[in-house]
């Protein structure tokens, strides 16, 4: 995937705002493991050489396992989230 792909994410009314490419979640087990609860901590940035990524994490879990999953259009409109600046 080319970092063009990546980064096309970009919000229609300002052109500085970016959806995190991806979206970090902490799992926890319940129902003796047949479901689970997962908690968004925290996003993903692709840096614009298509070479990395900035992540900024709200928490840590405790167990030290993150899930990052990528970003779609359903994700956010569920989501409710405010768009941010895209790290620089």
């Amino acid at each position: 995937m080319s970092a063009d792909s990546r980064n096309s994410n970009t919000a229609d009314k300002d052109p500085g705002l970016k959806r995190p490419f991806m979206l970090a979640y902490t799992v926890k087990p319940i129902d003796d493991g047949k479901n689970s609860v997962w908690s968004k901590i925290g996003a993903a940035w692709a840096h614009k050489d298509g070479e990395g990524y900035e992540v900024r994490m709200d928490a840590l879990p405790v167990d030290g396992r993150v899930v990052l999953r990528t970003v779609n259009d359903r994700d956010a409109e569920q989501s409710g989230e405010v768009l941010d600046r895209s790290p620089q």
